[in-house]
């Protein structure tokens, strides 16, 4: 990384008592081995991932805490230790595990975005990670049933055809939706906006009308901040992503340095230069960004569908009784396209097993657990019975607004944070706030995908330890530096974007541009 690797953030390390297993007819994990005169099982397991910017981490005590780390103690049979680093945007994470992966302080499972991740360059080929296939094949037949073939081809859990790691799943194919101020359209008698000058129509209003009701003007048309990669919601308009390559006159290319980019960043840029965007977007924190949305100080922002419950919670909104949430797709650019989230893999991160781990097949045996077990499926969608939910004629109530699931955001905890198998699945969706419309916005988002010839692409070694060729908008990189200058006018658009576009082909990028084509001739044509 450019920046020099930060002091670890105080890490939440919880502890919990070990449990033996039930004897009952319906085994844990833990129960599942070899047997006949083994030594005793190792039933500890440490997890070292993140807290993924939780509410409930951050402020809820201890002992709330504790509740769920002794219940899936409980109900697994192992005793798993979570140590849960600061997320800040992705950043701080990176910065943190870059030198746990320095010192070899690392746990029983280990949470990357990519075997191949910059974070831990090299790791694979010198044998850092354990080779999972053979213990998948023994002990976790649940895992490789449940997680789809597409995410098990990805390069970011396999090499050579020997798997060494575990996806940890998106919600969906695809979650990425756009959210707009119902009541500011209606304020402003507008419908949402089907392109990208009706767009530009709903900014012109919110600038010259006290949206929020509050006397100033501090309202923004769209919620831009530090972390541009997730708060991009319009490059999709002019058919490019900042993260994906496509074949161009035969060669593999990102779309980052095409033209339709400039058209994309002169969009931003117009944006910008009329107010609609604050001028201090770059300097505003992607953590900041929730409470400045229920603050309403913004009309538009780009979310997951399955945040909508709490975009349509009035109560959280300051002083707005009439707030209003609806969620759109990407409006159509000046070709007709609308493009918003990636065609992807269906991973979000990916659990590794360091090669040094003492009970790998325990690891293995508890992960399995987490796919396949009834109080599994029950814990991570819904929590504890007769706390977070009950049953009534042998089916699930839950109630999303009771305090134990709603206060800190309690139920993102359990769902999310610390649930190895990733983001909640469609089976609680008809638990939440309308189900109908997030249901409708998962259709939306899939059908807004940008399909890509990328798709399960590895990290290509020519950019191995070289951030600032990074592709996408990354902080430190060539393109993320570029992006902001171009936008807040500190360069010429023109001038600007060409010589970044020769600057990165020179310092390393034409190389990539050949290993790329090169993958695709050989895995993807």
């Amino acid at each position: 990384m450019k920046r020099s690797i930060a002091a670890i953030a105080s890490l939440l390390l919880v502890s919990a008592a070990t449990l033996s297993a039930c004897g009952n007819e319906s085994k844990t994990a833990g129960e599942a081995g070899d047997g006949k005169g083994s030594q005793p099982v190792k039933k500890d397991i440490s997890i070292l991932t993140t807290e993924g910017g939780s509410q409930f981490v951050a402020q809820a005590p201890a002992s709330e805490k504790d509740k769920y780390y002794n219940e899936l103690n409980k109900l697994s049979g192992y005793n798993v230790k979570y140590e849960l680093m600061t997320w800040g945007g992705g950043a701080d994470y990176k910065q943190q595990l870059a030198l746990r992966f320095a010192t070899g302080d690392l746990g029983d499972l280990v949470m990357t975005d990519s075997i191949y991740s910059n974070v831990h360059a090299g790791a694979v080929d010198q044998n850092v990670f354990l080779d999972l296939g053979p213990l998948l094949d023994k002990y976790g037949p649940n895992i490789k049933k449940n997680i789809p073939e597409v995410a098990w081809k990805s390069p970011r859990v396999q090499k050579n055809g020997k798997i060494y790691g575990i996806p940890i799943l998106s919600a969906a194919p695809a979650t990425r939706i756009m959210f707009m101020r119902g009541d500011w359209l209606k304020k402003l008698n507008m419908e949402p906006p089907k392109t990208l000058d009706e767009f530009l129509k709903f900014a012109e209003g919110v600038k010259n009308n006290d949206m929020n009701g509050d006397g100033k003007n501090n309202e923004y048309a769209l919620a831009l901040t530090d972390n541009l990669g997730w708060s991009d919601v319009f490059s999709g308009s002019f058919g490019v992503r900042p993260d994906a390559w496509q074949m161009r006159g035969g060669k593999m290319e990102p779309d980052m340095i095409q033209p339709q980019m400039k058209e994309a960043i002169a969009f931003y840029k117009k944006l910008y230069d009329n107010g609609y965007i604050a001028k201090d977007f770059v300097t505003r924190k992607q953590g900041d960004r929730l409470s400045e949305i229920y603050k309403g100080y913004f009309g538009a922002y780009g979310a997951a569908a399955n945040q909508y419950g709490s975009f349509t919670d009035v109560s959280k909104y300051v002083n707005q009784p009439g707030a209003e949430t609806v969620m759109i797709t990407p409006p159509k650019g000046p070709r007709g396209e609308a493009y918003f989230e990636k065609q992807s893999e269906q991973i979000d991160f990916v659990w590794v097993v360091p090669a040094k781990t003492k009970n790998p097949e325990e690891v293995i045996k508890f992960l399995d657990w987490v796919w396949g077990h009834p109080d599994a499926e029950k814990f991570f969608g819904f929590g504890i019975k007769d706390y977070n939910y009950k049953e009534e004629n042998g089916k699930v109530v839950f109630d999303e607004k009771n305090p134990a699931n709603a206060e800190n955001v309690a139920s993102g905890f359990f769902r999310k944070t610390i649930n190895p198998r990733g983001a909640s699945r469609p089976i609680i969706v008809k638990y939440m706030p309308e189900p109908d419309n997030i249901m409708k916005a998962y259709d939306d988002a899939a059908a807004s995908v940008y399909k890509h010839a990328s798709l399960g692409m590895p990290q290509m070694e020519s950019l191995d330890g070289r951030p600032e060729l990074d592709i996408g908008l990354q902080p430190g990189s060539l393109f993320y530096d570029t992006f902001v200058k171009l936008v807040v006018g500190k360069e010429d658009l023109d001038t600007g974007f060409d010589k970044f576009v020769k600057e990165w082909r020179s310092r390393g990028g034409d190389t990539a541009i050949k290993e790329a084509t090169d993958w695709y001739n050989a895995y993807r044509k």
